[in-house]
């Protein structure tokens, strides 16, 4: 990154530390600490993408998850047990907005990327966040936000990951006291993430009317919104 980068990562991690609901701040810094990650995920998922079709056809046709392109209507008329009904009920019970994760990768730091491809992956990886949110079972809160990472950490090593475990668990443990949660729930939010299928090139599309415990059982996703309680 060049010094200006570095700057602009200070002050995007200092002002998601004063508050944890600045996702513009957080769109920035994940940008700027990820965009060397995902051109070497690229190189790294070549024999995955080799040997699998479907994760092939993901790479070749670039599905989004907006609302553009998704029908949220169709999917809150899907029972609350299946991926879709599960995926549209969490965000409708938190306020979220799945366009908000929608745009094109480098767009908020302008740190954008030269290859599509790479560029596809982080937008795939930012858009189906609360969609593994919905499958581990964590919510929200900041504290889930840190377990989720420790998750996304074991499956993407992505540096920003590490960085919100690193400063979120620090800031939750202190200021909210949650010590016990955390230390007990980042071991088994990593290890849920080591165990579980890599979950990035799956065509989510195809499954919104399995059963969610299909879908965990199938891709190996472990339930932790019990743990993060």
């Amino acid at each position: 990154m060049t010094p200006q980068q570095w700057i602009r990562l200070g002050q995007a991690i200092s002002r998601t530390l004063a508050d944890s609901n600045r996702t513009d701040e957080l769109l920035v810094a994940e940008e700027l600490v990820c965009r060397g990650r995902f051109a070497r995920l690229k190189r790294e998922l070549a024999p995955r993408l080799a040997a699998e079709p479907e994760a092939l056809a993901l790479l070749r046709d670039k599905p989004q998850l907006g609302s553009r392109d998704v029908d949220y209507a169709a999917l809150a008329a899907l029972p609350q047990d299946t991926l879709g009904g599960a995926y549209v009920r969490h965000l409708r019970r938190h306020g979220l907005d799945p366009d908000l994760l929608a745009g094109e990768a480098g767009e908020a730091s302008g740190a954008g990327y030269d290859d599509r491809d790479t560029a596809y992956l982080h937008e795939r990886y930012r858009q189906s966040h609360d969609l593994w949110h919905a499958l581990t079972g964590l919510g929200v809160e900041g504290y889930e936000e840190v377990l989720l990472h420790a998750f996304t950490w074991s499956q993407l090593r992505l540096p920003y990951s590490a960085l919100i475990v690193l400063f979120g668990a620090a800031k939750h443990m202190v200021l909210e006291r949650r010590w016990e949660t955390l230390t007990r729930g980042l071991r088994e939010a990593w290890q849920a993430g080591r165990e579980a299928e890599p979950l990035l090139l799956v065509r989510w599309e195809d499954r919104w009317d399995w059963p969610v415990a299909r879908v965990r059982d199938t891709y190996r996703v472990r339930v932790l919104g019990g743990a993060a309680g």
